[in-house]
């Protein structure tokens, strides 16, 4: 597994471009096509798209197509969003431990470094912290919230 540097915002931008390019049958979506559309990097459209597969919004066979759970996010108010992302995270194995681990009061960081050696993720640790913080607070998970809130004061 590879986690770069997303966002919550990156992954549903690119959802919304699935959805849309999609639209036009003609072409298979591929995330050189996400990429042309979105006019981003590509390095922040192929993070974006990994993270997106991994939290089954979107399928990946010979083009990219968007999951029952990508077709919600983009209906989705921001709030519905919100626990839609937390019920996804919470499918994923790291994700339930790194859970468990803040709440039995590690610290983030130290949780996150446990995360990425007990599950090989490959990636940079800073970014592989900045996107799962991300992640979290964004599905208001209040364990995360709360270890980001108390680690960002005493900065």
């Amino acid at each position: 597994m590879r986690i770069g540097k997303v966002t919550a915002k990156a992954i549903i931008e690119c959802v919304e471009a699935i959805e849309y390019l999609s639209s036009d049958t003609k072409q298979p979506v591929t995330s050189e096509k996400v990429h042309e559309y979105l006019r981003m990097s590509f390095e922040y459209v192929n993070d974006a798209i990994e993270v997106a597969l991994l939290l089954q919004f979107i399928s990946n066979g010979n083009t990219l197509t968007l999951s029952p759970d990508g077709k919600k996010l983009i209906k989705s108010t921001t709030k519905q969003s919100r626990i839609l992302f937390g019920k996804q995270l919470q499918k994923l194995p790291p994700t339930k431990q790194l859970i468990e681990l803040i709440r039995d009061g590690n610290k983030l960081e130290d949780a996150i470094s446990n995360i990425i050696k007990c599950f090989a993720i490959q990636g940079n640790e800073k970014e592989i912290s900045y996107s799962l913080r991300n992640l979290l607070i964004f599905a208001n998970v209040p364990s995360a919230s709360r270890s980001a809130t108390v680690r960002d004061d005493s900065t």
